[in-house]
């Protein structure tokens, strides 16, 4: 039992785990602090097959789609076209830095908790009546 112990103690004087400010110490610059998880929203898929029914969660990015979700926000059926949002803890997450995923951000748009505009996306320049089908005009 105690060796474990010492094991720890003997790593944590090392120096290989340290702070930032330690690091800033050590190696003379200022570090850049490295934001690698976030929180996400995002939908959990349930429901049969063919018959969709999707959760609303506020979950770590880096977790997968059906992993444990820190807060559940409400939930959306499309077949009945029902939704059910906690919008008072969906703008909580939102404040805090919280990123809908595209998906959700179209949800809370149209449930109108989100006033920004969508992102606009690229579109193709439409092609003419005879170009879309193949011929050339004369």
């Amino acid at each position: 039992m105690s060796a474990p112990l010492a094991f720890k103690a003997s790593v944590a004087n090392s120096g290989c785990f340290c702070s930032p400010k330690a690091w800033t110490a050590v190696a003379g610059r200022p570090s850049m602090l490295l934001v690698e998880n976030r929180v996400a929203l995002r939908f959990q898929r349930f429901g049969r097959k063919k018959q969709p029914f999707y959760r609303l969660v506020a979950i770590d990015s880096r977790v997968r789609r059906d992993g444990r979700p820190l807060e559940r926000l409400g939930y959306y059926d499309p077949l009945r076209k029902e939704t059910n949002l906690n919008a008072p803890a969906i703008k909580k997450w939102l404040e805090v830095g919280a990123q809908p995923s595209e998906t959700v951000g179209n949800l809370l748009r149209r449930a109108m908790i989100i006033d920004t505009p969508a992102p606009l996306r690229f579109q193709q320049p439409k092609k003419e009546e005879g170009e879309a089908r193949g011929r050339k005009k004369k």
